[in-house]
């Protein structure tokens, strides 16, 4: 049964430089579990990488406005 990473909070405000990567770092180990567990189902190394790169920009898209082309504000 796969282990399931705790996800910290964020400890500097939306506007800190840093706030980015502070979130990259906290989701650094799930994300590793997950590619994990997906390659140990049969599916590819960067099939796994490639489709969650393009869910996560689903996903920027989904929490853009429509006039927003960075998607990030």
């Amino acid at each position: 049964m796969p282990t399931t990473a705790n996800i910290n909070g964020p400890s500097r405000y939306v506007t800190d430089p840093q706030y980015p990567d502070d979130c990259k770092f906290a989701l650094e180990a799930s994300f590793e579990s997950l590619m994990k567990q997906a390659v140990a189902a049969g599916w590819e190394p960067p099939v796994v990488a490639y489709s969650l790169m393009i869910l996560a920009a689903e996903k920027v898209q989904e929490f853009s406005p429509p006039n927003d082309a960075g998607g990030l504000g």
